[in-house]
C-alpha cells in the first residue's frame, strides 16, 4: 500500500519590527543578510523533505509491488494445488489435442453409419423444431397495407406472399381493412380497434397474444405510430386496451417517416390528390416515432417516395440516443419524439435495416429475397 504525506506550503514570517510595508508579499528581504541566510537554510529543509517523501514514496511503492507479487505467487500456487482446477486443464490439453479431433472424427463417422444413432438425432431436431414453431405461433400476426391509394389488403403482394409462407407453418395473418379512412390517425384508430376485435374474439378475449406487426409505406408507419401508442399508454399506466396487447416486433416495408414529406412526393410522383384535412392531420403527426419493441426496416435505395436517408435516421437513434433525451434538442424541434422529454428513461429496442435497389417505392416486391432475414428476426423455422 502507498501512503503520501502532505507537505505543508512554506511561508517565511518575520519580526514585526523588519517586515514589509507591502502586506501582500510571502517573503521580505528587508532584514539583512541574517533573515536572508535563515531563509535559505529553510529552503533547505523543505528541499530535503520533499526528496525523503519522494524517497518513502518510492520505497512504499515497490514494497507494494512485491507484496502484489507474493499473493499472486500464492494464488497460483492455490490455483495448482486445486485438483479440480487441474482436472479441468488436462480435459481442455485433452481436447485440443490432434488425437482427441481425430477420435473425435471417427467417432462422428461411425455415428452416420449407425441408424440408430441418426433416428435419435431427427427425434432431437424435431423437438427443437417443434418448440420454435410452438413459441413463434403464439403471437399475432397483424399485416398493414398501404392504405393512401385505396387499395385493400389482397391488392397488396406483400400479404399474399406473407399469407402463403406463414401458412405452410400454419401461421394466420390478420389484414384489417384500412382502405377509405380519411387520414392517417384515423388508420391508427381503425387498425387498434381491429386488433382489440380481433383479440376478443379468440376465446371471448381470455387469450391475449403479443402482436407482430408488418406493414408496407403508410401502413409501415401506422404500425409505429400504434406501437408508439401502445408504449406511451403502458409507461403512463393509461393503458385503455382490454385485452392487454403489446407489440412484440416490427418488420416495415418502405416507412413512410417524415410523412407529410412523403404525401409531397407522392402527390409528384403518381400526381395523387389529397384532402385538406389528410394533409392537416399528416402535418401534426411525428415524424420520427418512438418505439421500444425491436424493428426491422426494409428500405430502397432508390425509393423517391420514403427516402432511405430518413430510414437510416431512425435506424440510427436506437445506437446513438439509445434512451430519449431532454427537450431542446435539433430533433425535438423537428417533431422527432424519440428525444422528447416524455420518453426520458424509457429505452429504444434494437433497430435492423436492409438496403435493397431497383424497387423504387414498391419495396415489398423485394420481400422473397428478403425472406430469410424476415424468418431470423421472427426466429421462425424454415419448412
Amino acid at each position: 500500500m502507498l501512503s503520501f504525506e502532505t507537505v505543508p506550503s512554506f511561508r517565511a514570517v518575520l519580526p514585526s519590527s523588519s517586515r514589509s510595508s507591502s502586506s501582500s508579499s510571502s517573503f521580505s528581504f528587508c532584514g539583512g543578510a541574517s533573515r536572508l541566510r535563515r531563509h535559505h537554510h529553510q529552503n533547505d529543509i523543505i528541499t530535503r523533505r520533499r526528496k525523503n517523501l519522494l524517497v518513502s514514496v518510492k520505497a512504499s511503492s515497490s514494497s507494494s509491488e512485491e507484496e502484489e507479487e507474493q499473493e499472486e505467487g500464492e494464488e497460483q500456487k492455490e490455483e495448482r494445488d486445486d485438483p479440480s482446477l487441474e482436472k479441468e486443464f488436462e480435459e481442455r490439453r485433452k481436447q485440443s489435442n490432434r488425437d482427441s479431433a481425430v477420435d473425435w472424427i471417427s467417432t462422428w463417422k461411425t455415428n452416420q453409419n449407425d441408424p440408430e444413432f441418426l433416428a435419435k438425432q431427427d427425434i432431437e431436431r424435431q423437438e427443437r423444431r417443434d418448440k420454435i414453431l410452438e413459441t413463434a405461433r403464439s403471437f399475432e400476426y397483424v399485416f398493414v397495407h398501404d392504405f393512401i391509394s385505396g387499395s385493400k389488403p389482397n391488392d397488396a403482394f406483400a400479404h399474399m406472399f406473407l399469407k402463403d409462407e406463414l401458412g405452410k407453418l400454419q401461421i394466420d395473418v390478420f389484414a384489417p381493412d384500412l382502405s377509405g379512412v380519411e387520414s392517417i390517425s384515423e388508420g391508427v384508430e381503425v387498425l387498434a380497434k381491429a386488433i382489440e376485435e380481433r383479440q376478443t374474439e379468440r376465446n371471448g378475449g381470455r387469450e391475449k397474444r403479443p402482436l407482430r406487426l408488418i406493414g408496407t409505406s403508410v401502413g409501415a408507419l401506422c404500425c409505429v405510430l400504434y406501437a408508439s401508442k401502445c408504449d406511451k399508454e403502458t409507461f403512463e399506466g393509461t393503458n385503455s386496451n382490454a385485452n392487454g396487447s403489446e407489440v412484440d416486433k416490427l418488420f416495415l416495408l418502405g416507412p413512410c417517416f417524415n410523412v407529410e414529406k412523403c404525401l409531397f412526393n407522392y402527390r409528384a410522383t403518381f400526381n395523387v390528390t389529397f384532402t385538406d384535412s389528410f394533409i392537416e392531420d399528416a402535418k401534426k403527426i411525428d415524424k420520427f416515432p418512438f418505439v421500444t419493441c425491436p424493428t426491422y426496416i426494409v428500405s430502397g435505395a432508390d425509393d423517391t417516395i420514403s427516402s432511405l436517408e430518413d430510414a437510416v435516421h431512425w435506424t440510427r437513434q436506437a445506437s446513438t440516443l439509445l434512451r430519449a433525451t431532454n427537450e431542446g434538442d435539433e430533433d425535438t424541434k423537428k417533431m422527432n419524439t424519440s428525444s422528447a422529454k416524455a420518453n426520458k428513461g424509457r429505452e429504444a429496442g434494437e433497430r435492423r435495416l436492409l438496403e435493397v435497389s431497383g424497387v423504387g417505392h414498391r419495396v415489398e416486391s423485394a420481400l422473397p429475397h428478403a425472406l430469410p432475414r424476415f424468418k431470423e428476426f421472427f426466429n421462425l423455422p424454415n419448412v
